[in-house]
């Protein structure tokens, strides 16, 4: 299992164009950004023009769906690995202190717990689609948490088929996810 998990996290973590960050530690935000601004400068020295998109996953952790057949379709991973996930992440209820008072207890649908240990690999994992698509199209991603910057920079006589480029790599990743 080590070296299967091993592997997967390569894979998701990084690519030849990509990069991603779980953590909330302030220096990696600061090298995630770092890095997309000295992207952009130096293409800039080199007389290029840079489009740039920010995708932030809303409440992304609350939004995971179909956890378990991506891991099973992307990852191949079966058996006890997949039911010890899937009972991590199905069967929680969630309730509200506020003012001394408990909210009705509710049933969670989907999500991943935040604040675990297993929450940013898992997350991770369900968004690994997205680096795909980024290289494919020959673009560069980076992600730090829910938050993801794509890039791709070119001369200006070539901008409009960087940005259909672009546009079908944004289109493209919509349209997986909604259908997982």
């Amino acid at each position: 299992m080590l070296t299967s998990s091993s592997s997967i996290f390569k894979r998701t973590a990084s690519g030849p164009s990509c990069s991603r960050h779980t953590g909330v530690s302030i220096p990696q935000l600061e090298t995630a950004v770092l890095r997309v601004l000295s992207d952009i400068d130096a293409a800039a020295d080199r007389r290029e023009v840079t489009l740039l998109g920010l995708i932030h996953l809303s409440a992304a952790f609350d939004c995971v769906d179909h956890l378990t057949e991506r891991l099973q379709r992307l990852f191949v991973i079966r058996g006890n690995a997949l039911a010890w996930i899937s009972s991590f992440i199905q069967g929680r209820c969630q309730q509200v202190a506020y003012n001394g008072q408990l909210s009705t207890l509710m049933v969670l649908l989907f999500g991943v717990p935040q604040g675990s240990v297993l929450g940013p690999m898992l997350f991770l994992l369900y968004t690994a689609q997205l680096f795909d698509v980024i290289t494919h199209f020959g673009l560069v991603g980076h992600s730090y948490a829910d938050d993801t910057q794509v890039y791709i920079s070119a001369a200006a006589t070539s901008s409009s088929t960087v940005v259909q480029r672009f546009v079908s790599c944004v289109e493209m990743y919509t349209w997986m996810t909604n259908h997982p």
